[in-house]
Formats: C-alpha cells, sequence, structure tokens
C-alpha cells in the first residue's frame, strides 16, 4: 500500500470560510462566489457540524426547493468527517476516496484548523499523482487488520473524536483511535 510522509498540516489551507446552519442556501451560494471556493464548514456554537458543497447544491436543484428560503442545515452534509493535521496525506486521500468527498476539514483538540481538498493534495504531491489516482480507483475496504498484538483493528472514522486512523479498536462496541483508546485507558 501507498504511503507518504507528507502531513495533512503541510497541504491543508488555514484560512476556513464557515457559515451558520440557520442561513439560507442563496447566502451559501453567494458566499461561496464572492470567495471563489467550492464550499463552507458548517459551524454551530463555534464547533463544526457539516460541510456545504458544489454537490449539495445538485441535489437541491433536484428537489426544486427555494433556496431563499430553505436552511442550510436542511441540506448540508453530515456527520462532518475530519482528519487530524498530523496524519498524511495519502491518509487524507484514502478517507476521500472511501467517503466520495473532496473536502476534508481539518481537526486538532476538537478545533477546526483548516481544511485539505484533492486539489492541495495533487499540487503539494505531484511525485504521488500516481498513486493517488490508484487510490481513487480503488474502492473502500472492509479488509480487517491485525496489529503486532494480535487484537482485531480495522481503519476508518474515530467514533469518539472524528478523526480518520488506519488502526481502529473495538471498545465496548466502538471503534476509536489509539489516542482516544489511550486517553480512555488513562480515565480508567
Amino acid at each position: 500500500m501507498a504511503t507518504s510522509k507528507i502531513p495533512v498540516k503541510d497541504a491543508m489551507v488555514t484560512r476556513v470560510i464557515t457559515i451558520t446552519p440557520e442561513k439560507t442556501v442563496a447566502e451559501a451560494a453567494k458566499m461561496m462566489i464572492s470567495q471563489n471556493i467550492g464550499g463552507l464548514v458548517v459551524v454551530k456554537n463555534k464547533e463544526p457540524v457539516g460541510i456545504i458543497t458544489e454537490k449539495d447544491f445538485t441535489r437541491l436543484i433536484a428537489t426544486k426547493k427555494d433556496p431563499y428560503k430553505l436552511k442550510i442545515e436542511k441540506i448540508m452534509s453530515k456527520p462532518l468527517i475530519t482528519i487530524s493535521p498530523e496524519a498524511s496525506i495519502m491518509d487524507a486521500a484514502r478517507l476521500m476516496t472511501k467517503s466520495g468527498i473532496r473536502k476534508l476539514p481539518v481537526k486538532q483538540d476538537g478545533k477546526l484548523v483548516g481544511i485539505i481538498t484533492a486539489e492541495d493534495i495533487v499540487r503539494v504531491a505531484p511525485k504521488e499523482l500516481e498513486l493517488l489516482l490508484e487510490l481513487a480507483s480503488i474502492k473502500a475496504q472492509d479488509e480487517k487488520e491485525y496489529s503486532e498484538e494480535g487484537k482485531e483493528t480495522i481503519s476508518g472514522v474515530c467514533e469518539m473524536c472524528g478523526n480518520y486512523s488506519d488502526y481502529l479498536y473495538n471498545v465496548n462496541g466502538a471503534w476509536i483511535c489509539g489516542e482516544c483508546k489511550a486517553s480512555l485507558e488513562e480515565e480508567s
């Protein structure tokens, strides 16, 4: 499997344009046009709760609902899929491919610190473009992996922090990353 040592923090954009869920879809469209961006992270009480992208507008057109009356919270993509700034860009590419998304908010310690797009990854990793294209053609796999200790793990999104990890551990029926697992063990 392809790997990369380039961390997400080296490719992400730190100036994230946000909007609140009670704004209208028309307001979101105007903001995206004025900022020349393809998506807005939706925040409620300073906490990222969703994202609205061009793809959401396509779905809206099919419903024939009025974008001047429809609130963002009705069409935004949720739950919000995020990644850590320390994760590799290949992890970001895998998560985007598996989730069928092109924009991935970056969270650290529960706080929104950036956003990375498929275009950002291609921009910083031209040598890895071939590997990224290969990744894009791979469908999400539900293969289970085994850690050195022989404990069963999978890759995916941690149910506690929402970040992607190649190694999620089943703890009391929830799939959580190593960091969350360690913090739970510290609490015990």
